[in-house]
Formats: structure tokens, C-alpha cells, sequence
């Protein structure tokens, strides 16, 4: 015999006794699990199994919905384009279309359903539904514009009531029990996209709000990194050090490390330090439009460009600004090209609940490709409850939430958010010019929208101790480090701000002239704050506060 013959026959009892093995140990159906998993890893076994599953997804599709699907109908919704309408529609037009998406819909209250809505329509529900109205976003802003706006937003409110209602008890954790709330996810996605500049290929889903579309984007990344790059073992993301806390938030759940880089006199992040943080066990690329804290866009154009250098994911966080920016833009200010338009953009977050004008929480993660979106979710396929598939962190999603979203951009069109921008950068001016005009204040560096923060150039004028007395006078300020934080919201009126700004005027002069303030109340409780060199105290203290609250 042969050594060729006896290693073949080595080889062929040492796999034999292993099968043997994982046949005792796990039976049948872990023998042809361990087998299936050595044959994917075959050179082109792992193109043959993905073209079978898709082919059985079809299928699947057809016997649950009924219909015949192929491989351009399975798609056709997220890939057909929908942009948010030229004009706002009518109640005419959207109830006519609210009737028409409700009617492929399972009724949750007629006793053929047996799992996902626990609610009825009785007398209770009806005041909790009042309760839960009252704090919704309304009209309350018009009530100080003119009358025709007041007529419009009355109108725009009462129409996303009525959706919202119609909804209200429909989940959307089962888009074949309730298939208008899929549609109303796909379409609220693909405007959004649009209005991005995305294209057909985008995808994307509605959360809860920015933190969420944040959690996500982070979740995808590193899962993507799991399955196309196993050498990295510890994964690291690079951000501004102005990045959405959020960020740190999702590097501490999914246990990514985040790497930030200082801010340059510009606000805007060191490019040479940027480009240093990046190495073998970068995942993403993160960028704010804008950021927060000063209101200005970071340079999104080098970091794509940097991005596909290193052939690296690229997010840029525009929760806050992704329903101005685009408009402004329109009007013909000044905006950075912050959205796809950039070929690094891999995937981007926009809230509609903020300037999208949309009723809490509601916010859109969209990615460039589903196949960048696929590693979002989560499977689970051996509970014994049946399959489990959930496309965002929650199970069960507010059915009202996913309409109403979907309501909104349809209601208020294109030419209702230009109008928006318009009225808000008018405010803006106003408030800014006004405030630069006070002695003693600046704003830090060059916003690009409704946001900015306000310094001190005066050693008199502590902003801490100035926003304690700014708030004797009933104005609620928002302090950061050695700053205020000021954004123009649509309840913001020329009056108003004239208002403020004589106060902010008058309050700077207080404390010019008296120096204690800064040791008094809030003042010295925040400039204390400052001073502490160890921040796992302030941690500390902060998880303390929380605890004490709630």
C-alpha cells in the first residue's frame, strides 16, 4: 500500500469518527448543519446558497401574501422611487389613500387575531387615546403666525391625528398582518432617501428617533465587519470629538471602541488627526450635518473622499439637520454637500420628528444598498415559538407612528418644509445678528443653519451665570461646555426673539456688574462641574441623578 493510500485512508477514519461523533453528540440535524457549514466555505458554494435562498424567499413571499413574486416584484416597492410630493396633498387626497392602504389590513378587534394587538376600542382606550393626544406635537406654534399659516398647521395637525388614530392599534412587528404599515415604512424611507439624494438602490427603515437610527448604524457596521472581516477582533469607529453622544452610547452597547479627534479654532475636526485615528481595526467613519453643539457641518466631502481611500464605511449623522439642510440649500444659502452626493456616504440618519416636523419619536436610518441594510437585523430561527425576525431594536413598533411619519412628508410636501427654511433662517439672522450685537458674546465659529452657540469674549460674562439670570426672566437656556446652545424652532416668532434678545442684552450688563453670580445657584453648580479633572465622577454623578429622578 502506499503512503498516499494510507493517508487517504487516515484522513477517511479520522472524518468518519468525527462525523460519528457529532452524530452522537447532536444528532442528525447537527451532522447536516456542520456539513452544510463546511460546504459554503467551498469556493462558489457560497453563491449557490445565497441564489437558493433567494429563490425560497420568493416563494415564501408568494404563499404569504398570496401573490405571485418574482425577482423584480419582490423589490419593486423599495425600488420604486418615491419622493416627498411637490406640494402638500389635500385631506381629500390622503384619506382617500389612508382608506385604501387600511383595507388589505388584518382588524385587530374582530377575534380572528390571535397575537400582537392587546388593546380594544372601548371607553377606556378612548381617554387614553385623549391623553395621549394632548401631548403630541400640535399647532401651538401658529397660534402665534399669521392666519393663514394657523389655518394650515390646524389642518396639517388634525389630518395626522386622524391617521395617527386609524393606526393607533395596529403593530408593525408583522408586516403580513398589517401590510399598509410595510408600505408606509418603505415609501416614508424612499422619500427620504430622495430628498438625500439617494437613489433607488437605498434602503433603509423608520426607529423610534436619532438614537435609535444611531444604535442601528453602528449595529450594521459592526456586524458587517463580523461577516467580511473576521481578522478584526477589536473594532473602532473615528468621529469628531463634537459626534452625538449616541455614538458612545452605541460603542458601549455593541462594544465597538469610538476614537475621537479634537475640534480645530474652526469647530470642525483636525483633518491630519482624522486621518491618523484610522488603522486595521477601523470599521466606520462617523460625521455629523451638522453638529450639535455649534451648528456647523463637518467636512463631509473629505471624509468621504478619505473613506474610499481606506475602503472604509462612512455615516454621517444628520438627525438633526437632514430636513433643513436639503431646503436651505434650495433657497440658496451656503450648505456643504453633506448627503449621497458624496460616493464615500455609505449610510446616513435624519429625524422626522425634528425639523421633519413629524409627532415623536420618529427617525429614518437609510443605507446606500439593502446589502449594506441586511446586516441590521436580527434572526433568530430556533425558538420555539417560530422564527424570529426583527428589522430595528424593538419587537413590536407603534403602528400610529409608522402612518403618521408617513402622513407627514405627504402632507406638508416640498414646498410646505421650503416655506419652513425660509421662516427659520429669516428667525435665525435675526436672532444671530442680534446677539453678535451685544458686547461681549460671539458665536463660536460659522453655523450652516438654525443651531449655533453663543460664547463669552468678556472675562465678566460668565454664560453660566448669565444663563441663570436669563432664566429669572423665564427663558429656559441650554448650557454646554463654556457656551449656550441656541436652536431656532418653528414656535420661534420675530416678537420673541426681539424679546429675548433686549434680555439677553439687559442680563449680560447684570452680571458684568456683579461678580459674585458666578458663585451662586445654578452658576456655580456648572462652573464647578467644569473645573472636576475626573470625569468618571461627573459618570458617577450622573448615574446618581438618574436614579433619583426616575
Amino acid at each position: 500500500m502506499s503512503l498516499f493510500e494510507i493517508l487517504r485512508d487516515v484522513v477517511f477514519t479520522l472524518v468518519l469518527l468525527v462525523a460519528l461523533r457529532i452524530f452522537l453528540v447532536e444528532g442528525l440535524r447537527g451532522l447536516v448543519a456542520r456539513f452544510l457549514h463546511l460546504l459554503r466555505l467551498l469556493p462558489g458554494m457560497e453563491t449557490i446558497f445565497h441564489h437558493v435562498v433567494r429563490r425560497q424567499v420568493r416563494q415564501s413571499l408568494q404563499l404569504l401574501q398570496g401573490e405571485v413574486v418574482n425577482e423584480a416584484s419582490s423589490e419593486q416597492e423599495r425600488q420604486q422611487t418615491h419622493c416627498i410630493p411637490e406640494k402638500g396633498l389635500n385631506e381629500v387626497e390622503l384619506t382617500d389613500e389612508l382608506e385604501r392602504y387600511k383595507k388589505a389590513d388584518a382588524c385587530p378587534h374582530d377575534g380572528r387575531v390571535f397575537g400582537y394587538v392587546y388593546t380594544v376600542n372601548d371607553r377606556r382606550f378612548e381617554t387614553i387615546r385623549e391623553i395621549y393626544e394632548s401631548f403630541e406635537v400640535s399647532d401651538e406654534a401658529a397660534k402665534e403666525s399669521d392666519g393663514a399659516r394657523e389655518t394650515r398647521q390646524a389642518r396639517r395637525a388634525e389630518m395626522l391625528q386622524t391617521f395617527t388614530r386609524a393606526f393607533m392599534h395596529d403593530n408593525a412587528i408583522n408586516p403580513f398582518l398589517f401590510p399598509s404599515l410595510k408600505r408606509f415604512e418603505i415609501e416614508t424611507v424612499a422619500m427620504v432617501a430622495h430628498m438625500l439624494h439617494g437613489d433607488d438602490r437605498c434602503a433603509g427603515n423608520v426607529t423610534s428617533g436619532g438614537t435609535e437610527s444611531i444604535l442601528m448604524a453602528v449595529k450594521t457596521y459592526r456586524d458587517r465587519a463580523r461577516a467580511l472581516c473576521p481578522h478584526i477582533t477589536h473594532p473602532e469607529m473615528v468621529a469628531p470629538q463634537s459626534i452625538h453622544p449616541a455614538f458612545h452610547k452605541a460603542a458601549s452597547y455593541f462594544n465597538v471602541t469610538l476614537i475621537t479627534v479634537p475640534l480645530t479654532e474652526d469647530f470642525t475636526p483636525d483633518r491630519v488627526a482624522y486621518r491618523k485615528a484610522i488603522n486595521g481595526q477601523t470599521i466606520l467613519l462617523l460625521a455629523s450635518a451638522p453638529q450639535f453643539v455649534h451648528g456647523i457641518v463637518d467636512p463631509i466631502e473629505e471624509i468621504s473622499q478619505l473613506a474610499q481611500e481606506r475602503g472604509l464605511p462612512f455615516h454621517v449623522d444628520a438627525c438633526f439637520g437632514g430636513f433643513l439642510l436639503p431646503w436651505i440649500e434650495r433657497l440658496g444659502y451656503e450648505v456643504p454637500v453633506f448627503d449621497f452626493r458624496n460616493p464615500g456616504v455609505t449610510s446616513m440618519s435624519a429625524d422626522v420628528h425634528k425639523y421633519g416636523l413629524g409627532i415623536k419619536g420618529s427617525s429614518i436610518v437609510v443605507y446606500r444598498s439593502a446589502d449594506i441594510r441586511k446586516h441590521q437585523f436580527y434572526v433568530y430561527s430556533e425558538w420555539p415559538g417560530g422564527m424570529y425576525a426583527s428589522p430595528t431594536m424593538a419587537g413590536s413598533r407603534p403602528g400610529g407612528v409608522l402612518a403618521s411619519s408617513w402622513a407627514t412628508l405627504k402632507i406638508i410636501g416640498q414646498d410646505g418644509y421650503v416655506e419652513m427654511a425660509k421662516g427659520l433662517m429669516e428667525i435665525t439672522a435675526l436672532m444671530t445678528e442680534g446677539i453678535k450685537s451685544i458686547p461681549g458674546l460671539a458665536l463660536c465659529g460659522r453655523p450652516h443653519m438654525t443651531a449655533f452657540a453663543v460664547t463669552s469674549t468678556d472675562p465678566r460674562v460668565n454664560v453660566f451665570a448669565l444663563a441663570a439670570v436669563m432664566e429669572t426672566k423665564g427663558w429656559h437656556m441650554e448650557r454646554q461646555t463654556n457656551s449656550l446652545h441656541f436652536s431656532v424652532l418653528p414656535s420661534h416668532t420675530v416678537e420673541r426673539v426681539k424679546e429675548m434678545v433686549r434680555d439677553l442684552k439687559e442680563c449680560v450688563e447684570i452680571v458684568k456688574a456683579d461678580p459674585s453670580l458666578v458663585k451662586k445657584g445654578t452658576a456655580a453648580m456648572y462652573e464647578l462641574i467644569g473645573t472636576i479633572p475626573d470625569k468618571t465622577i461627573l459618570d458617577d454623578y450622573l448615574r446618581q441623578l438618574l436614579n433619583t429622578l426616575y
